[in-house]
């Protein structure tokens, strides 16, 4: 799980969030290029390869900076992980750059460098949340509710909803709210433009039987944060290279599949991975395209509800919303996070809704060529091998790959 700060522009006045005016709206920090050169500046070790993500690392910490692709930038949303003596020290050095104050996503409120910064700030965070902090034996997730302050920097009110509470464990986690009716295009745009000053993540929930009144999983709290890692703890294109090995092995038991049929699935490449797809720019913006998925979406399902999580980004939210959609695979979400963080880097991938054992993303540079195609055809099937084997006629990589071409939208379903 990453430490999200937010760098927005306020006034030296301002030492809360408390004094910000109901009215306030900040100043951008600049455009593109000058907010991008004045980071290079004051940080030279700064990986800026992709102008809209940047990374720098430390001993036993590392950040990753999320500028976007708007200009002029309104905001900087950094996530930290790891830990160490020094990280705040070169976030206020960043934040220096554009004339930043430091915002703190968890904590809800603004924080100074001073002699209790660095790893002790650090750790506190780590280890806290509100109400009593749950760590599941083994796990490196430090399960933290929404701060309460967290929803009320939304500029206009939310509508009616509430907490969800996990069923497992003694109630401590809440790890999204819930809106009690239909979500809107106008509010999932609204949300999702206050994300960089509310540090909450809103996803579409669709729910297993959208005519039961539980809504589950949402409503019946079948979410489980406890049980999950954090998405920086995996290498998206090892997890992609296990599952395949694991989805293309001879296996002896399967009475559907026979070896020759099993190996022709996945032709031409059969039981050898081959790889990551390269990167390819989109002329798309990824967050517009995401909106108007939205629209689509919520046409097509309209008893969907909005949820609001307290990440970084849409793959990050799955695994801090607990979500267990693909538990008959793998029950922890950080792995399916850690590989669709990849996606929203490589492929302008952006996660808009999640059902009960389902998950739909907007994706603003598909594969146009055959062969990336089949690549980004075999990412597909590492991650959710029903999308083929339980998909359409004739469940083969060949065949899934030519309805990916040019796509806009991927979904995936999971047994």
């Amino acid at each position: 799980m990453s430490w999200d700060l937010l760098l927005l522009r306020l006034t030296d006045d301002i030492t809360s969030v408390r004094e910000i005016p109901a009215d306030c709206s900040p100043d951008p920090l600049g455009r593109r290029h000058d907010v991008l050169a004045a980071v290079a500046q004051a940080c030279p070790e700064v990986d800026l390869s992709d102008p809209t993500w940047g990374e720098f690392s430390g001993a036993g910490w590392s950040v990753e900076f999320n500028i976007g692709s708007e200009d002029p930038v309104d905001s900087v949303m950094l996530h930290i992980r790891g830990s160490g003596d020094d990280v705040l020290i070169h976030v206020f050095r960043l934040a220096e750059a554009p004339r930043c104050r430091v915002f703190d996503c968890a904590g809800g409120d603004l924080i100074f460098l001073g002699p209790t910064s660095g790893r002790h700030a650090f750790q506190q965070f780590r280890d806290r949340g509100v109400g009593t902090s749950v760590m599941a034996p083994g796990r490196s997730t430090s399960i933290r509710p929404m701060h309460p302050e967290a929803r009320s920097s939304l500029e206009d009110p939310l509508p009616p909803g509430r907490m969800v509470t996990s069923d497992e464990g003694d109630g401590d986690a809440q790890p999204l709210w819930l809106s009690d009716g239909p979500a809107t295009v106008e509010l999932w745009a609204r949300t999702h433009a206050a994300h960089a000053r509310s540090g909450l993540w809103p996803l579409l929930l669709d729910a297993l039987d959208p005519n039961d009144g539980e809504f589950r999983p949402w409503g019946s709290g079948e979410v489980f944060p406890e049980q999950m890692t954090s998405p920086g703890d995996h290498e998206p294109a090892d997890l992609l290279a296990q599952w395949w090995a694991t989805y293309t092995a001879d296996d002896e038991d399967d009475d559907m599949l026979d070896v020759k049929r099993r190996l022709a699935v996945t032709a031409p490449f059969g039981q050898a991975w081959p790889g990551l797809a390269p990167s390819w720019g989109g002329a798309v913006d990824p967050d517009e395209l995401a909106s108007e998925f939205v629209q689509a979406f919520l046409a097509d399902r309209p008893r969907t509800r909005l949820g609001l999580v307290a990440a970084g980004s849409g793959a990050e939210a799955l695994t801090v919303a607990g979500w267990f959609g693909p538990c008959n695979y793998d029950t922890d979400t950080a792995k399916i996070s850690a590989v669709l963080r990849d996606w929203e880097h490589r492929y302008g991938a952006r996660v808009v809704a999640v059902g009960f054992d389902t998950l739909h993303l907007s994706v603003a540079a598909p594969p146009v060529s055959e062969r990336d195609a089949l690549l980004v055809a075999a990412e597909h099937f590492a991650l959710c091998p029903d999308n083929i084997w339980q998909g359409s006629r004739p469940y083969t990589l060949a065949a899934y790959a030519e309805q990916i071409t040019g796509a806009h939208r991927w979904d995936f379903w999971w047994d």
